[in-house]
């Protein structure tokens, strides 16, 4: 009886025992795989989860650590790091750096820096960004011993929630306020992977000394995707927005009649197939400031001006130059009533540690250099969308410092201090000279260095967002990551597809992915120096065909998007992005191949399917050429796949010219390419439809 008990107290253990080593490895590749995918809310849920299973264990204190540092609760990490720097300081090559930061978080510059040098002194190759960050630490500590004793405070919890509240809009003499948020109960109900809603508007009017519950601004302005405030008008009758319409677009909507107008897009010039994310208006409406990241910038974002011509329309973009623009990123403009002082957010400008808060005044036709607001509007964290009454006695704006009601807050600053701020920049020649790097050889970063997990080990690495760090690109690697959802183009529903990614010139799948079925998130990482085609594909739908070509030499980037894909019935059609032929001929090039072998798999696995290639061109030449042109073309494709076993009686061609422009033909990149394009239309199809997986 006694050998029995035993037995099976042996056997109990042996099972406590796997069934405890089973719990943490699941619990840190779940870990890990979140924080792969940046969901560090998540990361840290399950990386404390294993840690109660392993205490003190060095590698699961140092993840949670991470973990903290890249997410919204910053401040946490240090705790975590120091007792793992402790224990051992050779965990990872990047502890130094990753210490250095945390205390950058807690305004302790002196540990920062000595750990930053430490960092550099391990890593040779690194140095411009290890400088970097001491100077940051350096005009830091110098700011908050110079404090401009504005008084800055949290704007309550009428108009803050647990999630992001940002792009604060005063007007009606300071009495209303718009901004935009990810709260719950946003139009459509559509969530992010860390539990956040789609974004909204809303407006909240003053009541006393406080704000009034916000209001959504109206279902004309708020639609089922993102909807973001970019500014109003110096009168309050021109809301401009942000819309997730093309690559992200502005829109104007006018306060009349008591009610906000159907938001219309602004002008070519000001809106392109790229990312416009602000705009800002003068006074007089005669001039308006911008942000976009269009080819020809000098940087990521850069902050654009348009002036109104003699007939009511906006001008030809005009970049505002390197004193303005960085390699890095400026955004959220605001041009004062006076028409002469511009307030921006920027990560290339020398700041306190992530986006600092700028202003330039307008000198001559000239602005002059960016000077920083200084501390305590900005801090170690994010802060960004500045605007201020014309009176210049109160401002608000977006920070993402802790101590918060939720992730970024909308603040409030009183500015109307005994003595105001000096026009003058914060930085002295005498911290100047102390500089490792003077400010105008700085190439700022866009964001501290995220951690990323190895796809094969699972371990934790670095990945650096750097823009303008050479030395960091070429030890990484130059790539493009293209990352965001697959959604139904009807419903918004997050997709479970299938994404490949083809060499389009030698016709070899580099890649393929699936999104994640629950959140329809992916990630693609795209090598430079190649022309490289993406498709996803999902039973029931129309695949989504994306082309890059990029340039060896090509800065790293990353790029967000949604891809939409349409349901596969008659009358879907979707842009053929990935053929190409030679300007004037319709001789399809080698690099179509790819997406012509798409469409034959696609054909031969829907046997009932029938579809018609359409050929599209600019305006350029004759028009009857064109059409011919066009014409050809398409029926080039369908030859092509009647050549490799599709019926013929399953395949049309039709060639439209110059008739059916997506966008204006007045000028090349934004235009006349665009339109340039072959479609794939569903012309009809039987009932047992199931498109390419």
């Amino acid at each position: 009886m006694k050998f029995i008990y035993l037995t099976l107290t042996i056997l109990f253990l042996s099972i406590s025992t796997f069934t405890f080593g089973q719990s943490y490895k699941a619990y840190m590749k779940k870990a890990n795989r979140y924080y792969k995918y940046g969901d560090y809310h998540n990361a840290v849920k399950y990386y404390h989860r294993a840690a109660n299973l392993k205490k003190g264990n060095v590698k699961v204190t140092y993840m949670l650590g991470l973990a903290y540092l890249a997410g919204d609760n910053k401040t946490e990490a240090l705790k975590y790091l120091e007792t793992v720097y402790k224990l051992d300081p050779k965990v990872d090559a990047d502890m130094e750096y990753h210490l250095g930061l945390a205390y950058q978080y807690h305004n302790r510059f002196d540990e920062a820096i000595a750990a930053f040098k430490r960092y550099k002194d391990r890593h040779r190759k690194r140095t411009f960004i290890a400088d970097h960050k001491i100077d940051q630490c350096m005009l830091g500590d110098s700011l908050i011993r110079h404090s401009a004793g504005i008084e800055v405070r949290n704007a309550g919890m009428n108009i803050n929630s647990p999630y992001n509240d940002y792009t604060p809009l005063i007007f009606d003499n300071g009495q209303s306020l718009i901004f935009t948020s990810n709260r719950a109960g946003s139009t459509g109900g559509l969530r992010l992977s860390d539990g956040s809603y789609y974004e909204d508007i809303y407006i909240s009017h003053r009541d006393g000394n406080d704000w009034d519950k916000p209001q959504k601004i109206g279902s004309g302005i708020n639609l089922k995707y993102h909807d973001a405030a970019a500014s109003i008008s110096p009168d309050g009758k021109t809301l401009f927005l942000y819309y997730e319409k093309g690559g992200g677009d502005i829109y104007t909507s006018k306060f009349e009649n008591n009610e906000w107008t159907t938001p219309e897009p602004l002008s070519k010039h000001i809106n392109s197939v790229f990312w416009e994310t602000a705009a800002s208006i003068t006074a007089d409406g005669k001039t308006i400031y911008f942000t976009s990241n269009r080819p020809g910038g000098i940087g990521d974002l850069d902050i654009y001006r348009s002036e109104l011509d003699e007939n009511g329309e906006w001008g030809p973009a005009q970049n505002l130059g390197p004193t303005i623009n960085t390699p890095a990123s400026e955004d959220a403009p605001f041009i004062h009533p006076d028409g002469k002082t511009l307030y921006f957010g920027s990560t290339g400008h020398l700041g306190m540690g992530g986006s600092d808060i700028f202003y330039s005044q307008l000198v001559d036709g000239k602005f002059q250099e960016p000077v920083n607001m200084g501390y305590p509007i900005n801090t170690v964290f994010n802060d960004n969308y500045f605007v201020i009454t014309p009176d210049r006695k109160e401002a608000y704006y977006t920070s993402l410092r802790s101590g918060g009601t939720g992730m970024a807050d909308i603040y409030y600053a009183n500015m109307d201090v005994p003595e105001p701020i000096k026009q003058e920049p914060a930085i002295t020649e005498e911290i100047i000279a102390e500089l490792p790097v003077s400010p105008k050889e700085l190439i700022a970063d866009a964001g501290d260095p995220e951690p990323m997990l190895d796809d094969n080990t699972e371990e934790a690495t670095t990945k650096y967002y750097d823009e303008g760090f050479m030395q960091l690109q070429k030890d990484l690697g130059v790539v493009t990551v293209l990352r965001g959802k697959v959604i139904d183009a009807t419903t918004a529903k997050p997709l479970f597809a299938k994404l490949k990614l083809m060499n389009n010139e030698t016709n070899i799948l580099v890649a393929e992915v699936d999104s994640d079925p629950e959140t329809g998130e992916f990630e693609l990482v795209i090598p430079h120096g190649g022309n490289y085609g993406v498709s996803t594909s999902k039973i029931g739908y129309l695949f989504n065909s994306i082309n890059f070509n990029l340039p060896a030499f090509h800065d790293y980037q990353e790029v967000d998007t949604h891809v939409l894909l349409q349901k596969a019935k008659v009358g879907s059609k979707v842009i053929l992005k990935n053929i190409f032929f030679d300007t004037g001929k319709a001789d399809l090039r080698t690099e179509s191949l790819a997406e012509l072998d798409r469409i034959k798999e696609l054909l031969l696995d829907n046997g009932s399917l029938q579809v018609q290639i359409n050929g599209h061109t600019d305006n350029v030449g004759n028009a009857v050429y064109n059409k011919i042109l066009s014409k050809k073309r398409a029926q080039a494709v369908v030859d092509y796949l009647v050549a490799r076993g599709i019926p013929g009686g399953r395949l049309f061609a039709k060639g439209f010219g110059e008739e059916r422009p997506l966008v204006s033909n007045d000028d090349e990149k934004d235009g006349r390419e665009i339109n340039r394009r072959t479609e794939i239309e569903i012309i009809g199809m039987g009932e047992s439809l199931a498109v390419n997986e």
